[in-house]
């Protein structure tokens, strides 16, 4: 008899593992792949430190410029914030509030009205002229923002704990007429065709004026860059208006663009 078988498979083995390909011999004298990699040769090391060094002499003064500027931008913010803060303070002591004419009286000298003035900071030496001791330094020059010249910085003084000096001087009248010449933006006078100057009439509405450098003796002792100009009105405190005097650096400063605008002489 025939019977039908069912015969049963076997599946086949697995194929044997893959092994990984062998590794490549190291180099001779038993170092690393890395150590046969190309490297940079001494003169082409020589030349890229050049060039670091010719970008960092183009670029470190720019940079060490803008860096003192701002500090000065915020010195000289710093600085108008207390005056403004002083003068506050003397006119509710005096009872006139957006007067200023009880402190900066005109009857007075300008020494009488820096050591009333003092009372209104905290800490403030005060050096009515150069001859008082320890005063000598705190009398200098201050260079002009925009045109060659040096101005007498000889008034009498208040030193602050933050090395803010504030000159004052004091006007026997809020309201004085003078000769002058029309002048250029530059504050220059303007000459006519034989080279003279062109004369002119200027009234000044100042009662008193506070010239204050920013971080006292030190340089660059220039309007414009860390000294500036403030006229005390009979109702009011405005920056002046004299480019010579640093007047566009301070617009800047006070309306938040933060540029100095100055001629470096």
């Amino acid at each position: 008899q025939n019977h039908n078988r069912q015969t049963r498979t076997t599946p086949p083995p697995p194929p044997p593992p893959r092994r990984p390909p062998p590794r490549p011999p190291p180099p001779r004298g038993g170092g690393s792949l890395a150590a046969s990699a190309p490297a940079f040769t001494l003169a082409e090391v020589l030349i890229t430190l050049g060039i670091i060094g010719v970008v960092a002499a183009m670029t470190l003064p720019s940079l060490i410029n803008n860096y003192k500027e701002k500090e000065l931008i915020m010195r000289t913010k710093k600085a108008y914030s207390v005056i403004q803060n002083a003068i506050l303070l003397a006119q509710i002591e005096n009872g006139e509030v957006g007067f200023n004419t009880s402190l900066f009286d005109t009857s007075k000298s300008s020494e009488e009205v820096a050591k009333n003035f003092a009372k209104y900071f905290n800490g403030a030496k005060v050096c009515p002229n150069k001859n008082t001791d320890g005063c000598d330094s705190f009398f200098y020059s201050l260079k002009f923002a925009s045109k060659n010249g040096l101005h007498n910085f000889n008034y009498p003084k208040l030193i602050l704990p933050d090395n803010t000096i504030i000159g004052i001087k004091q006007n026997s009248a809020c309201i004085r007429t003078a000769a002058d010449c029309k002048q250029n933006s530059a504050g220059e006078c303007i000459k006519d065709e034989n080279g003279n100057n062109i004369p002119d009439t200027v009234t000044h509405t100042d009662c008193a004026t506070l010239y204050f450098d920013v971080n006292g003796t030190k340089l660059p002792n220039q309007f414009g860059r860390d000294a500036y100009v403030l006229k005390i009105q009979t109702n009011k405190v405005v920056h002046s208006n004299w480019a010579p005097e640093g007047s566009e650096s301070f617009k800047n400063i006070i309306t938040g663009i933060d540029k100095l605008e100055y001629i470096k002489f």
